[in-house]
């Protein structure tokens, strides 16, 4: 875990050109994710809202870019599931989700003492 933590505290976008509109095109190339992909994301992360002009096209402002940056590096770098990195963008504290405790590995624990607990009875 303290991997994650470091990781995620040493993130920094990298330099965006400066602009004010960037196009969907652009944003694929800048952020290394196929244009369905941010699509896609749009849906799911409510930090990403483009422009979208005549034809429906989409411009990326650049706080949409960093947005997408970050929510690449949870997912791609860092490993986080689509659920997990909205979480940690309605908190905005990427520690205190990485050390949330994982429901399965409790309820493992939790199985094992009551397997315990039924063998003393038992015996």
């Amino acid at each position: 875990m303290a991997r994650k933590s470091t990781a995620v505290s040493t993130f920094s976008p990298p330099p965006l050109p400066d602009k004010l509109f960037f196009s969907i095109r652009e944003v694929s190339e800048l952020c290394g994710v196929e244009p369905h992909v941010l699509r896609y994301w749009e849906g799911e992360f409510h930090t990403i809202k483009p422009v979208k002009r005549s034809g429906n096209r989409r411009f990326y402002r650049k706080k949409d870019v960093e947005a997408i940056l970050y929510i690449r590096h949870l997912l791609y770098d860092l490993n986080f599931t689509i659920r997990g990195a909205r979480k940690v963008l309605m908190s905005g504290n990427v520690e205190q989700v990485l050390e949330q405790p994982d429901a399965r590995a409790s309820l493992r624990q939790v199985r094992e003492e009551l397997a315990a607990a039924l063998q003393l009875l038992d015996s």
